[in-house]
């Protein structure tokens, strides 16, 4: 578990960083850290500043789909490029999807075109995402001083 939080706060830990935080040797802590991999306990994932590549557009859509699609519309919407996010949730709604695109236009017509067969989504609401807090890096973007 000492492996695993160092990596949480940097992805691009050392080999001797990992083994001092588990208290192995180099040998055990490359072991650990195959078997952790090998096992999809860690995997890696990419956290980029997506702004500057032209993907402004950052939204959560909660969907109510009839409970006899919710399986199909899932997979259906996970499928589209523009989805970096989706489960079936409980509570008012049963599908959220964060959605990242280009454009406000690119957030409506996937809104349109592509969250689900007419009929099985109830409703949508959807919520842009103004500034993030807090990324799964843990790293605080800095939040203006007002």
């Amino acid at each position: 578990m000492a492996m695993l939080n160092v990596l949480q706060r940097d992805g691009r830990a050392s080999l001797a960083r990992l083994q001092a935080a588990g208290g192995l040797s180099e040998t055990a802590a490359k072991r650990r850290l195959e078997r952790l991999r090998a096992s999809g306990v860690l995997y890696l994932a990419v956290e980029y500043d997506h702004e500057p590549l032209g993907q402004g557009v950052e939204a959560l859509c909660w969907l109510n789909v009839a409970p006899h699609a919710l399986e199909r519309t899932g997979r259906a919407v996970a499928d589209h490029p523009e989805v970096r996010f989706a489960a079936a949730v409980s509570g008012r709604t049963n599908l959220v999807v964060s959605v990242l695109c280009r454009t406000t236009d690119d957030l409506y017509g996937f809104l349109t075109e592509k969250t689900g067969a007419p009929g099985d989504v109830h409703t949508a609401e959807t919520v842009l995402t103004l500034r993030r807090v807090k990324a799964l890096t843990n790293e605080r973007p800095s939040l203006p001083v007002t």
